[in-house]
């Protein structure tokens, strides 16, 4: 009988014990505020996907567009709320292979774990984009809310995630300069 005891309460613990590990694993991955993966879980996903197989792994990165003046006007609490948001579309437009992430503050990655042509990644990075303009309002505050994204691709088979990330921030810059470019004509023209 209290060899039955010793065993029940010896699964029990180590039950609870596992679970209390698997959530400590996952909140070392997980972003508190959005929920989203962290750089870790980039770097594990990235791992991952190098050995999945062959084809091209793909990361967009970018950051908000205007973010700063959402704190200064609204203050950080409404701030987060956009992340927040921001962080539900990219959630809500990724497929199935694909990792949405933040980085830090206003900054996020999606991770494109099965990309076939770098046009398919371009296509990915103007749905995402889409996605995050779709918020319009936070709060009962109108607000207009955009992401400047870059992508960079690779083989598989010679794919580093720090190259990557590097030539996607640089193209996320291009993207954010164009945008400020096509801002101020539209601004002119009116």
């Amino acid at each position: 009988m209290l060899a039955k005891i010793a065993l029940g309460v010896t699964s029990m613990t180590s039950v609870a014990a596992g679970t209390c590990a698997y959530r400590l694993f996952r909140q070392s991955r997980t972003d508190p505020l959005t929920g989203l993966g962290n750089r870790a879980a980039l770097v594990a996903g990235f791992n991952r996907a190098m050995k999945r197989g062959r084809g091209l792994v793909g990361v967009a990165i970018g950051d908000m567009n205007g973010f700063k003046a959402f704190n200064d006007v609204h203050g950080h609490r409404f701030g987060d709320q956009i992340l927040i948001a921001v962080a539900a579309k990219l959630r809500d437009t990724a497929h199935r292979g694909e990792i949405p992430i933040r980085l830090h503050g206003d900054e996020f990655a999606v991770l494109l774990r099965r990309v076939e042509t770098p046009e398919q990644a371009e296509h990915r990075v103007r749905e995402f984009q889409a996605a995050v303009a779709t918020i319009t309002e936070l709060d009962g505050q109108p607000v207009e809310v955009g992401i400047s994204l870059g992508v960079m691709t690779a083989p598989k088979s010679r794919a580093q995630l720090s190259a990557l990330l590097a030539s996607a921030d640089d193209r996320m810059y291009a993207d954010k300069h164009t945008s400020r470019q096509h801002t101020a004509r539209a601004a002119v023209a009116a």
